[in-house]
């Protein structure tokens, strides 16, 4: 320390002395890490919503910090205060929330990835829809303008909860990829999609469909959407929520997103792991006949959707849901089981 004193002694500048001074005993603070993770765990109402919510949120923490290299630093938490989790967690509240953005805000640089996952019960009243938190709730408008207010150029925003599909409205932008487990407010009942868009990333050997060893955003949406189209049809049930992925810009959500097309592109190039820059997209196997098959079968799809308001209700109801059952048994087959 004599040494560095006594050379900016030396110089006489006055400005190097300050600024040796201020790195020798204040190195330069940045919050941990580059990209970043918010889980939230909204307000469960009944404990055992609050013991789910807080479980999956558990699940999604320890995966990110144990298989995809985040560190808990670079994972912020919120969950109910009677969450019973094992390790600290912060108050689920709007005001925790916001004071979170406000310093990610102030150290995030353009060249970093922040990912924000919602678990819990969400509403919509016609006008807003909303996560439901400890204290006044956070609506699709607050999260977009704190997402905004980010130079992190590189975002990610996944509601899993019910009446989640108006969130894409407010937040599409270019660049930033947006999921949703509902394609609209009036699917208010509680969604199986978190369940399976979590068990994508504790399953890689099955979500991962081009076995490059990571799965993308874009997998992780078909196999969650895949799975919660089993469910229901194991259940024989009409299939109550219809989730969406919106990353071009166009605030249009797509049920069936594809690599090379539409929504879909930046999804499969983007991943929830540290330092994953955006890869090129997955080459498609034209001599694959599965391959063939999917293409058409989403080809199927598009056309049907087109035709909806010249449909009865009932019927294209029962064509989409064959349909999207054809389309989860070919990816399951096209993963080798």
């Amino acid at each position: 320390m004599n040494t560095l004193l006594n050379f900016c002694r030396r110089q006489n500048l006055r400005a190097k002395f300050l600024t040796c001074w201020l790195i020798l005993f204040f190195p330069p603070f940045r919050l941990q890490a580059a990209d970043h993770v918010v889980i939230v765990a909204g307000k469960g109402g009944q404990p055992e919503f609050t013991a789910k919510y807080a479980q999956l949120a558990r699940q999604l923490h320890e995966v990110l910090t144990t298989r995809q290299g985040f560190t808990a630093a670079q994972v912020s938490i919120f969950t109910e205060s009677n969450a019973g989790l094992p390790f600290a967690t912060t108050p689920c509240s709007a005001e925790k929330i916001q004071a979170l953005f406000s310093r990610l805000a102030a150290n995030a640089q353009p060249t970093d990835l922040v990912a924000v996952i919602l678990f819990g019960h969400g509403t919509f009243d016609g006008d807003w829809a909303k996560l439901n938190l400890e204290g006044p709730d956070l609506r699709e408008l607050d999260w977009a303008q704190m997402l905004e207010r980010l130079p992190a150029q590189r975002q990610i925003f996944v509601n899993t909860t019910a009446a989640s599909g108006p969130f894409i409205e407010k937040l599409s932008k270019a660049g930033r990829v947006v999921i949703t487990a509902t394609r609209g407010g009036e699917e208010k009942y509680t969604t199986a999609f978190p369940e399976y868009f979590v068990e994508a990333f504790l399953k890689p050997e099955e979500a991962d469909l081009d076995k490059n060893g990571q799965v993308s955003l874009l997998e992780a949406f078909d196999y969650s959407r895949d799975r919660v189209v089993r469910f229901y049809e194991s259940a024989n049930r009409l299939r109550p929520e219809h989730a969406l992925l919106d990353d071009n810009g166009d605030g249009n959500g797509s049920e069936t997103p594809a690599a090379n097309s539409g929504d879909g592109q930046l999804a499969a190039r983007s991943f929830l792991a540290v330092n994953a820059s955006a890869a090129p997209p997955p080459a498609v196997d034209g001599n694959n006949p599965l391959a063939k098959e999917k293409a058409q079968l989403l080809a199927e799809i598009e056309s049907l959707k087109t035709r909806k308001n010249n449909l009865p209700a009932p019927e294209y109801n029962r064509k989409i849901e064959e349909l999207f059952i054809r389309l989860a048994k070919l990816n399951r087959q096209m993963k080798g089981r």
